[in-house]
């Protein structure tokens, strides 16, 4: 049983594309990371998998599904949310201002499990006490403005773990935290995922933080996957001219964004990587094929293994 991207295309609704074709599988128990700078489209993949693409941006093209079930209209009560998860990237914008942090908690055991409040968090108890967070009436009744970033992150990844999923998207859930939170989280989060077997696709522009989590990553450039494969091949001997900027990034500061990516409607055509690729050539101008598996591939006319640039 797994979490299956198909061919997955997102655009706007003016046709300008954003994101794909995405293929993917992740099984329970696997430990992915998806890579990329800002505005290569990875939390569009988060908010295509659950449902809650922006305003003017729709799915055009492919299918998801997850446990054997589709991900759309008819996507069964208590998957989403329920066996599987999702830790979002600004938990002061995702939490309700009007709810407390234990109406949050027991947000999602009431719908998905039909557990009173009470019940709820008299059995999440263990779980508050290994994320370190309080479990005293004074704390639940807190409002999310009232708690610390960190606190706000780790009520957001109780809540996605409430119902017990098997797999977890995790759409950048440390960008608003300082760097021994970050770190602290990602222990937090590798704990959970030991004990309870989950699966996990975290999506983050930190390559450093994708080597420390994942077993796995993709590399999202422009909207589009360029290479997948183990994280320590990758990291080693990366083979797309993008997967090594990053790799070089990441090894003169944590975070390996470089800040400039053009707006998808001013994209030429082929691969949006071409302006800063020492090794583009014509038939950049195209995409080429995807060489291998859902898991373990490249995208790419002119990569690093190869030999000189034609």
């Amino acid at each position: 049983m797994n979490l299956t991207v198909e061919a997955l295309e997102v655009r706007r609704t003016v046709g300008t594309h954003l994101l794909g074709p995405i293929d993917l599988c992740i099984n329970p128990g696997e430990r992915w990371a998806l890579v990329g700078e800002s505005g290569s489209g990875k939390s569009l993949l988060a908010q295509a998998l659950f449902g809650v693409l922006p305003p003017g941006v729709v799915q055009t093209a492919g299918s998801l599904r997850a446990f054997g079930a589709p991900l759309g209209a008819g996507t069964p009560e208590g998957l989403r949310g329920g066996r599987l998860g999702w830790v979002p990237q600004e938990p002061l914008l995702a939490l309700n201002p009007l709810l407390t942090l234990g109406e949050h908690l027991a947000l999602l055991p009431t719908v998905h499990r039909r557990e009173t409040q009470d019940q709820a968090l008299a059995r999440l108890r263990p779980l508050l006490d290994g994320l370190g967070l309080p479990r005293d009436p004074a704390f639940l009744a807190r409002f999310p403005h009232q708690a610390s970033g960190g606190e706000r992150q780790r009520v957001c990844l109780a809540m996605a773990l409430s119902c017990d999923p098997e797999l977890l998207v995790l759409d950048e859930p440390t960008t608003a935290l300082d760097a021994p939170a970050q770190r602290d989280f990602a222990e937090l989060v590798l704990l959970q995922q030991q004990e309870r077997g989950l699966g996990f696709l975290w999506i983050t522009h930190d390559l450093a933080l994708a080597a420390q989590v994942a077993d796995r990553l993709l590399v999202l450039h422009g909207g589009h996957l360029v290479e997948a494969g183990p994280t320590a091949r990758l990291l080693r001997s990366p083979r797309h001219p993008c997967t090594a900027r990053l790799v070089q990034a990441a090894r003169r500061h944590p975070s390996p964004d470089s800040g400039f990516l053009e707006a998808p409607a001013k994209r030429g055509p082929g691969c949006p990587f071409q302006p800063r690729c020492e090794r583009a050539q014509t038939a950049c101008r195209n995409w080429a094929p995807w060489r291998g598996s859902r898991g373990d591939g490249l995208r790419c006319e002119a990569p690093l293994d190869a030999g000189p640039r034609p």
